[in-house]
């Protein structure tokens, strides 16, 4: 067997015994460097999640066993007939954007081998046509955001198990073809399973021939089709689901490109929807109808849900509305934002046929446009048992008797956003116009945000946080001008549980009677308003009120002079959750709040800063007494430091702390001591800069860590050695450089599962090795480990990926036959000199140090002058110089080693009240060296030029080089001393080590320095120049 094959047996039993590098031993999808997530769902479904991950190519190392792979949102331009050759049990293969919007080439037989797949999406790919040898057991095919022009009985040919078949946005205004897609008729003819067809935003003009029987909904939103005829929808008795939506827009402020129908209104024929006896939902908003048939409705008697939005249908529903009389299972109606153009009536009546709704659950009224809720405008749904919603928002309402909503006893949610609703009572409210009034501006509320490219005529009525829906009954009166309020203001509309009345510049002092009328209220939204806290008992009738949004009412709180109050929530015995955030808060007359119930304190976007100021303690106990609270949000805050006895006065049951988005330049773990039940703290975005050792009983509790997106550059050796319990660390955004592998514990010490590492400055170097088979071996989970945690030095690395870093760099072939050769020689030497030192070890010793001593001339350093070893002068002013000087530098040379050398050190053997001058004088003339700790800030100060013209007088006067520079940082690099001390004594000019492994190294050339007399060492050439002979 040749040397070469020797050397790379040698090197696998290495790489696998000693795991250098375990790529060799375990299967791609289990390394760190394989791109994808991978998870197993009942030993069955085998997962692989590779969306987003920068791919150019489908990756090596997806097993046979794969059921489901997601390639979405990459960069991969080529699908080749291998790529998915092995993957014969995939039932799901997701490829949408797979290149990113740009034109994505498939392979004639790329999916022959996937004769299992059931599901296959090749969204937003620029395809022209239907991909050919499609698996015939397919299922669910998706080929939205395209760019297929047309379709024909060969389009699909084969693929009978299709039941869901997408083929919208192939052709509208924001993916423009200039041209219509054409459908031919029985296009579908193969597709006798299809239950579900989107053909949205295509450019059709007319509804496709020859549909299957077997559809359960259809969609035809936003297409150009002008009419819909007896014949286009006959045959489909199974279909549930109809949406012909935006066919024929409104156009005067429709928020996309707009064309109107030639006919103004789609064209309907009476019998069009006689064969759809099953059909369930029905949208037809978007469509300029100004008209209803009731004959489109005869047999529509399963209908539950009938959109109606954008039309023009204001007189169809408030006159004769016979079409409702067909509808008995209807439960959701939209007619919103079907006014007249240039009207605005003073009141709106609706048609007598909507008590014939007996089922309603759910009415939307918006935008209809009309000044007053008068007595008749609600009328004919008062006996409706099952309504639980009305939308009555962006109506420009001015007036609304509350007791009309006294007779909907069974109403869940009354809304009344966005409307010109006045105090009760009014001084002199505006008096409502009659008849006419040319309005031609209006538009759609601000509150209703539908996509911004695709527009959507089922409006998404969301404006009604959860937890406010699941208290009770809801009522919501933003953005209307109730700019004070009293308490006939609610009077009639029940018992109200959850109140909004965000965004109505109220601006008074509540005195605690405004909400007198409704003592159920535990919901209750004030935020966006101009609140002014003055009085203690400001919601005292509201014994029950458990949430209190008073966010967004900076207004008063940024006066001068003014009482800025929180003892309100004295008087809010059920209080669980208060937000105060957004208030801009820098003063406050309440030095403490009080609170035995709240258990959450949203208090960011303020300034605790300014309230936390150093040496000004009148607010360190403003959270002290909320002894329930148990979520504690402070972002926002411009804070810069927080003072060490605030966090002994923070309530002790914190569950979670967030002091993100501040200006924190460095935490200490000891004060979270006082936490004994801390599970989440968020520290983002501050300025934290090193991370020291977590040794605190306050971090044993901690499961969630947030450190992104500040400036830490450095982590201590074991720094998370006290949070045992803690799950998920983010570090991602910071400035790390290098991570030794020591600084994360190992089993069972270390319990995170999950570390977020991308947008750092890692170093891809040898000295980065150590972390990156830490990684390898490592099961702790890694976002984006194979995008976003890339390299920034050395340039020809920058932006590549840290774990593709070639180790072989650093451990190659033949380097590594050579150090094994090496290190065996070097055990026989070892061997043969300990026994030999063993056997004749005092003899040996002996003669070894006096030859080596007398070789360097060494001689008795002992003087009686001499009081210290060395002296040392630094940056006393540095924190961080000073303590490396007493921590490190005292203890290497003080404690350890062979011989310790006494050292004169100023913050500790300096005599109190002598002048400076004689104290380095003297610090200077009584030891036998003198040591320079140079950094940047030091050598600038007069201190250090006074000390090293000391030190040269002394050579001057007694010939005697003291000197030992010690440079902590790269300072005085064009100096032409320092050059010339180099050139003379380069022995005598140490710098620290810029890696860990070099530091023993430096410890002990430091100590030789500092034993051996200057003139020993000095360059030969010049050291005639410095004798004293």
């Amino acid at each position: 067997m040749s040397v070469t094959r020797w050397m790379r047996l040698l090197l696998f039993c290495l790489c696998c015994h000693f795991e250098t590098q375990p790529a060799a031993c375990v299967p791609t999808w289990m390394l760190p460097q394989f791109p994808c997530d991978v998870t197993t769902y009942n030993d069955s479904q085998v997962l692989f999640d590779c969306k987003g991950r920068h791919l150019h190519s489908v990756p090596d190392g997806i097993t046979s066993n794969a059921t489901w792979l997601n390639l979405s949102e990459n960069y991969i331009k080529n699908i080749s007939a291998n790529s998915f050759s092995n993957l014969w049990n995939l039932t799901q293969l997701n490829l949408s954007w797979a290149n990113k919007n740009n034109a994505l080439i498939i392979a004639a037989n790329a999916f022959k081998n996937l004769t299992k797949l059931h599901e296959l999406r090749l969204t937003g790919n620029c395809l022209n046509e239907i991909p050919s040898n499609l698996p015939l057991s397919v299922k669910i095919l998706e080929l939205t955001n395209n760019k297929i022009m047309s379709l024909d009985n060969r389009s699909l040919a084969g693929l009978t198990n299709v039941t869901h078949l997408f083929l919208a946005r192939n052709c509208y205004f924001w993916n423009p073809c200039g041209k219509v897609v054409t459908i031919m008729d029985d296009s579908f003819a193969d597709l006798t399973k299809l239950q579900a067809l989107d053909l949205s935003l295509n450019n059709l003009t007319k509804v496709p021939k020859g549909l299957p029987k077997s559809l359960h909904t259809l969609k035809m939103g936003s297409n150009k089709i002008e009419y819909i005829s007896e014949d286009d929808l006959r045959g489909l008795q199974n279909l549930k689901i109809l949406k012909i939506h935006g066919n024929c827009p409104r156009c005067q402020n429709a928020p996309f490109p707009c064309v109107p129908c030639q006919n103004i209104s789609l064209g309907i024929h009476p019998n069009a929807f006689h064969s759809l006896t099953q059909l369930e939902i029905l949208n037809l908003g978007g469509n300029s109808l100004n008209h209803l048939k009731p004959s489109w409705f005869e047999r529509l008697n399963k209908l539950k849900q009938l959109f109606l939005a954008f039309n023009f249908l204001l007189k169809a529903i408030t006159e004769e509305a016979s079409f409702l009389t067909y509808l008995p299972k209807l439960e959701k109606i939209d007619l919103s934002f079907n006014f007249a153009l240039k009207y605005y009536p003073t009141t709106i009546n609706l048609s007598k046929e909507f008590s014939n709704l007996v089922s309603l659950r759910t009415l939307h009224l918006e935008g209809l446009v009309f000044q007053n809720i008068g007595p008749d405008t609600l009328k004919p749904l008062y006996q409706l048992k099952n309504l639980s919603a009305l939308n009555l928002g962006t109506n420009f309402i001015i007036h609304s008797d509350p007791t009309i909503f006294s007779k909907f006893s069974h109403l869940k949610m009354i809304y009344l956003a966005e409307n010109r609703l006045y105090p009760i009572p009014a001084q002199s409210p505006p008096h409502p116009s009659e008849g006419y009034n040319q309005r031609s501006g209006l538009s759609i509320s601000s509150l209703i945000k539908p996509h911004p490219k695709d527009f959507s005529y089922e409006l998404s009525h969301s404006l009604v946080k959860q937890e406010c829906f699941d208290s009770g009954r809801v009522l919501i009166l933003s953005s209307n001008n109730l700019f004070f309020i009293s308490p006939e203001q609610f009077k009639g509309y029940g018992n109200i549980a959850c109140l909004n009345l965000s965004r109505n510049g109220f601006s008074a002092a509540p005195n605690g009677t405004e909400f007198s009328s409704l003592p159920d209220l535990t919901y209750l939204d004030l935020s966006f308003n101009k609140i002014d806290l003055a009085y203690d008992y400001a919601f005292k009738n509201l014994k029950k009120l458990q949430v209190l949004d008073l966010s967004y009412n900076a207004h008063y709180f940024k006066a001068f002079g003014v009482t800025h109050n929180l003892n309100f929530t004295k008087n809010l015995p059920a209080l669980r959750v208060l937000n105060m955030s957004y208030n801009s808060i820098y003063t406050l007359t309440t030095k403490q709040m009080y609170s035995k119930s709240l258990a959450e304190l949203q208090f960011t976007n303020n300034y605790l800063g300014t309230l936390w100021k150093q040496r000004d303690g009148s607010y360190t106990m403003l959270f002290t007494n909320l002894t329930n609270l148990t979520i504690l949000d402070i972002s926002y805050n411009h804070i810069t430091k927080i003072p060490d006895d605030v966090y002994e006065y923070l309530p002790r049951n914190l569950t979670k702390l967030s002091i993100s988005h501040n200006s924190l330049t460095d935490f200490t773990w000891d004060n979270l001591r006082f936490f004994h039940q801390l599970q989440i703290l968020d520290l983002s975005f501050n300025s934290l800069v090193n991370v020291t050792r977590m040794n605190s009983n306050g971090t044993h509790t901690l499961t969630f860590l947030d450190l992104s997106h500040n400036h830490i550059f450095h982590l201590d050796n074991g720094f998370l050695k006290g949070a045992k319990s803690l799950k998920v660390l983010s570090l991602s955004n910071n400035k790390l450089t290098i991570i030794n592998q020591s600084t994360f514990q190992p089993k069972p010490e270390n319990q995170i599962q999950t570390l977020f590492l991308h947008g750092n400055l890692f170093q891809c170097t040898c000295d980065s090795l150590d972390f990156i088979l830490w990684i390898e071996n490592s099961d702790i989970k890694i976002p984006r480990l194979t995008t976003e945690v890339t390299c920034d030095t050395p340039a020809n690395q920058k932006d590549k990926v840290l774990i593709y870093f070639d180790i072989n760099e650093c451990v190659n072939g033949s380097q590594a036959f050579l150090m094994y050769i090496l290190s065996h020689f070097f055990i026989i030497v070892f061997m043969v000199v300990t026994t030999v030192a063993h056997l004749f070890y005092w003899d040996a010793s002996y003669v070894l140090h006096y030859v080596k001593a007398k070789m360097k001339g060494y001689s008795s350093f002992n003087s009686p002058d001499s009081a210290y070893g060395v002296f040392v002068t630094y940056d006393t002013k540095d924190p961080h110089v000073s303590d490396w000087v007493m921590r490190n530098l005292r203890v290497k040379l003080e404690e350890e080693g062979e011989k310790q050398y006494p050292l004169c050190l100023e913050e500790r053997d300096w005599p109190p009240g002598v002048p400076l001058v004689d104290n380095l004088t003297q610090s200077i003339r009584y030891s036998h060296k003198t040591l320079f700790v140079l950094t940047e800030g030091y050598v600038k100060t007069g201190v250090f030029k006074l000390a090293m013209y000391l030190a040269h007088q002394r050579l001057l006067d007694e010939n005697v080089d003291v000197i030992v520079l010690l440079m902590l940082e790269p300072v005085l690099q064009h100096s032409h001393f320092l050059r010339l001390r180099r050139r003379l004594c380069g022995k005598s000019v140490v710098e620290w080590p810029r890696t860990a492994a070099a530091e023993p190294w430096f410890w002990q050339n430091l100590r030789n320095v500092v034993r051996v007399d200057n003139q020993v060492i000095y360059n030969k050439t010049y050291s005639k120049y410095f004798t004293s002979h």
